[in-house]
């Protein structure tokens, strides 16, 4: 018997109307959504994602360990990239630098006299008035060393102004560097192949939904930029089309209305999941090349040239890339999905 389609209650289509006008409203004219749109579709129902349930690392870590293993990594990866980082984290550079436990902070209202919060929940680099500020607020484990590895690298491509280009692929740099850092940290025996792939898996899942949010959102801008108002009927036919059950669906919306409304945000996490595992078969097989060929990244992104960035990491910034790419995600992800079930004596089969 086919499931009744699912029914938003009159509040909750009001709620969503109003959302999307929002997002409507703060599309800007830099940001090219048909290609959001194209690339988040492909995403959304191409994309092998797996199993969803993980676990991830919790080994204990203090400040001072987190500090020196981030160091020793960026320094295994390249002099410059470590002289940078270095400074950032004695506190000799432009960036004010604050890491801290969470548990020490009590208020989170507090800010400083440049209007910085004093202390933030979530790790970020906030940037206003050409001042930068790095935060990275931990709780005491592994996964705190792979925040500031993540932060830290913000900074590499950080541009001043208005960079649409760094708008839309400002989560590339992070997340490669994470994949770089589990790969270090298993090298170093500090946590295990599996405990990397779970953290790995983790953010894959993350920056699936970021991809399915963002295909959600733009479908629903074009109905209501169409009609003026999304009906009822326009969510069961959105539903049938895409053979969506309603508990997917319902996670979907609840995460979308959640969230910001901006479509911009999240298209930068699917971007990051789209190109990293390209960039990570190449820094796996060959690490001096790679890294020269993201300093060339770095640069194009700080000159807001959106095509250049692509073609300095070998990506022809051509539609047809697209399968591409999501073939060597899919890739990456079933290779980590035998790591994540691997057991002691070899691996266990895999559906």
């Amino acid at each position: 018997m086919e499931e009744e389609k699912l029914q938003l209650s009159n509040d909750r289509l009001k709620a969503l109307n109003n959302f999307i006008d929002l997002n409507l409203r703060n599309r800007t004219k830099s940001t090219n959504y048909h290609l959001l749109y194209d690339v988040s579709k492909v995403m959304t129902f191409n994309l092998k994602l797996g199993d969803r349930h993980i676990k991830e690392p919790d080994k204990p870590y203090s400040l001072e360990e987190t500090r020196k293993i981030v160091l020793d990594f960026y320094s295994d990866v390249d002099s410059e990239l470590y002289e940078k980082v270095n400074s950032i984290v004695s506190g000799n550079s432009k960036f004010d630098f604050r890491m801290y436990y969470l548990k020490d902070v009590d208020d989170f209202s507090e800010v400083d006299e440049n209007g910085f919060q004093k202390h933030t929940k979530g790790a970020c680099v906030d940037s206003h008035n050409g001042i930068s500020v790095v935060y990275v607020p931990c709780k005491g484990n592994i996964n705190d060393a792979y925040l500031l590895a993540h932060e830290v690298s913000h900074t590499f491509d950080l541009a001043d102004g208005l960079n649409p280009t760094r708008n839309v692929m400002g989560e590339v740099t992070p997340y490669s560097f994470e994949a770089m850092f589990g790969n270090y940290l298993v090298k170093r025996g500090i946590i295990s192949e599996k405990e990397a792939a779970e953290r790995e898996k983790r953010e894959i899942i993350s920056h699936y939904d970021d991809g399915v949010e963002t295909f959600a959102k733009l479908e629903l801008m074009e109905i209501k930029e169409r009609q003026r108002e999304i009906k009822q009927e326009d969510i069961s036919k959105i539903q049938e089309k895409y053979k969506i059950n309603n508990g997917q669906l319902d996670y979907i919306l609840e995460r979308m209305m959640k969230g910001e409304n901006n479509v911009d945000y999240r298209a930068r996490y699917m971007m990051a999941q789209l190109v990293y595992p390209h960039y990570m078969e190449e820094y796996e097989r060959n690490p001096k090349e790679a890294v020269k060929k993201f300093k060339e990244y770095f640069s194009r992104i700080k000159d807001n040239d959106f095509e250049g960035s692509l073609r300095a990491l070998g990506i022809d910034p051509k539609m047809e890339s697209l399968s591409m790419l999501i073939d060597k995600d899919n890739k990456r992800i079933s290779n980590i999905e035998k790591v994540r079930h691997q057991e002691k004596n070899g691996f266990e089969d895999i559906e």
